[in-house]
C-alpha cells in the first residue's frame, strides 16, 4: 500500500515500511515479505504471481492484524494465511495444487547426474511422494532442502520450535522412505 493507492487491485505495488501506521504490522511485513514471496514462487513458479498472493496475504493480515496478535502463535497464523493465499491463488489460475514436479528439473542432482534419465525419474517419484505429507511436513521440507534455510529460520519462518522443525524433519523423511525405500529420500541432497 503506498499513498493512496489501494493494494487490493492487482499488481499493486507492495506496502512500504511508512504505511501502514501499525509500526508492529509495518516491521512484521518488513521481516516476512521476502521469505513469502519465495517460497509462495516455489508453488507458482512466476514471480509477479507470487508477489500477488503474498500483498493480498499480507492486506488479510493487515485488516485482521488485532486478531493476529491476540492468537497464540502469530507467526503461525500468518503463515496459515499466507499458505492459503497461494492456494487460492493456484485454484484461480485453475493450476493444479501445489506441486514441485518442475523443480525436479532444476535440482542440482540432474544437473550433475550421470545418468539424467534415472534422475529425472527419481525426482519425479520424490515429488509425487511429497504430496503425501502433511502441509506442515511439506512447507518444512520445501524450506529446509529447496531453499536451504535452517531449523532456527524454518522454526522462525512457521512459528513453530527449532525442535519441531527438526521432528518434522524425521517425520516426514520417515513417511518418504515408507513410500520409496530407504535409499531414494531427501538425506544428503540439502
Amino acid at each position: 500500500m503506498t499513498e493512496n493507492r489501494s493494494h487490493t487491485r492487482p499488481g499493486a505495488e507492495p506496502m512500504t515500511q511508512q504505511q501502514p501506521p501499525d509500526q508492529a504490522f509495518s516491521a512484521f511485513h518488513q521481516m516476512k515479505r521476502r521469505r513469502y514471496v519465495h517460497y509462495a514462487e516455489t508453488f507458482l513458479h512466476n514471480r509477479h504471481d507470487a508477489e500477488e498472493a503474498i500483498d493480498s496475504a499480507f492486506e488479510q493480515l493487515y485488516l485482521s492484524w488485532g486478531k493476529v496478535l491476540s492468537s497464540d502463535n502469530p507467526d503461525g497464523y500468518a503463515w496459515t494465511v499466507m499458505r492459503n493465499k497461494v492456494t487460492d491463488h493456484l485454484r484461480a489460475r485453475n493450476r493444479r495444487p501445489p506441486l514441485l514436479d518442475d523443480e525436479a528439473f532444476n535440482m542440482v542432482a540432474l544437473r550433475d547426474a550421470v545418468d539424467p534419465y534415472g534422475q529425472i525419474t527419481e525426482s519425479l517419484a520424490l515429488l509425487r511422494a511429497m504430496r503425501q505429507l502433511t502441509e506442515r511436513q511439506l512447507d518444512v521440507m520445501v524450506m529446509t532442502y529447496l531453499h536451504g534455510l535452517n531449523a532456527t529460520q524454518v522454526a522462525d519462518a512457521l512459528g513453530i520450535t527449532s525442535a519441531t522443525v527438526r521432528s518434522t524433519v524425521r517425520h516426514a523423511t520417515r513417511r518418504l522412505r515408507s513410500i520409496l525405500g530407504p535409499d531414494r529420500t531427501m538425506e544428503g541432497r540439502r
